[in-house]
């Protein structure tokens, strides 16, 4: 299936519009969001990020996202279900070795080889092609997505499977910006990674809506919500990472909100802890670490501060009041 891939093509349309479009739609599909917006500038971290526009109180909710407009599996299927039919018959084959060897690591519950939770990364990129080829109200946010780092140039050049070059060249780029994460640590969570890949393409190439780089890009984008709930949220994938967060994530009546976790003063960038690297004794984890930067691209080092994020309290909130099906 030949799969429009705008959200890795370089733009005629300045920075400026595509967060005025972006920040447009947002409000029109019903996010409130009145005291933050999406900014393309040199003061984000990454280049671009989500902003205060006005001074916020500590407790304010900056950012409230209706439940209906989050791509998660069963609004996918609601949107799309020819395609959740199709997604629905990849999944009797059986998991592979990796996959059950990344559950074991993750120390997941028991659970059956059907579980929303073993498909969710193909279904979810199966719906975000299949909104953009449809020009469903998510493609103007899905058009936007991009994600820029040594793992999605490997994944986007698409020779590592016959040559070991592109693998090696993306292990030293790591090594660059990360040089206290051991390679070998690194190169594991790489293989992991591409392992994973190969089996997506295996199970759903030429019977679901398919693309290696789309993949790996919404699962940078992706937030666990619960055991069996995952899903990309507009806006709040916007906001980038920081050991010391000035947000966390609810779950209110129907809307994901953003909250304010003190006060935060106009102009300034929102952040969110993706994970934390530390290990039980609060010291640098290695492991950790590897995973984060073949994730996110995000570097850490022991010297860094490393701040264990108050907001994690959040997330048992949001797993608890999340609606059913």
């Amino acid at each position: 299936m030949k799969v429009p891939l705008a959200y890795l093509a370089t733009s005629l349309v300045s920075s400026s519009s595509k967060d005025a479009a972006l920040n447009s739609w947002f409000v029109d599909c019903g996010i409130i969001c009145p005291n933050a917006e999406v900014r393309t500038t040199p003061k984000s971290v990454a280049g671009r990020g989500v902003f205060t526009s006005a001074h916020v109180s500590k407790d304010d909710v900056l950012i409230s996202i209706p439940y209906h407009m989050a791509l998660t599996q069963d609004n996918g299927a609601k949107y799309f279900p020819h395609v959740a039919d199709n997604l629905h018959k990849c999944r009797h084959t059986s998991l592979s070795p990796v996959r059950r060897f990344w559950n074991q690591i993750r120390r997941k519950k028991s659970e059956c080889e059907s579980s929303d939770n073993n498909f969710w990364q193909a279904e979810l990129t199966a719906y975000a092609i299949e909104a953009l080829e449809t020009n469903h109200p998510w493609s103007a946010w899905i058009s936007q997505w991009k994600r820029e780092d040594p793992y999605q140039h490997l994944v986007d050049m698409s020779t590592w499977r016959f040559d070991d070059e592109p693998i090696s060249k993306v292990l030293s780029d790591f090594s660059k910006i990360a040089p206290e994460i051991p390679s070998f640590k690194v190169n594991a969570a790489i293989g992991i990674r591409l392992s994973e890949l190969n089996e997506y393409v295996t199970r759903y190439q030429n019977k679901a809506p398919c693309s290696e780089p789309m993949y790996a890009t919404l699962t940078s984008r992706a937030l666990g919500l619960s055991d069996s709930v995952t899903a990309c949220l507009p806006m709040y994938d916007m906001i980038n990472h920081s050991f010391e967060p000035n947000v966390a994530l609810s779950f209110n009546d129907g809307n994901f909100e953003l909250v304010a976790l003190r006060d935060i003063p106009k102009d300034s960038e929102l952040f969110l802890s993706y994970m934390d690297v530390t290990n039980h004794k609060g010291e640098w984890d290695e492991d950790k670490a590897a995973w984060m930067l073949v994730q996110w691209g995000i570097p850490t080092s022991p010297r860094r501060t490393v701040h264990v994020s108050d907001s994690k309290t959040t997330v048992s909130v949001v797993e608890e009041s999340l609606p059913t099906s």
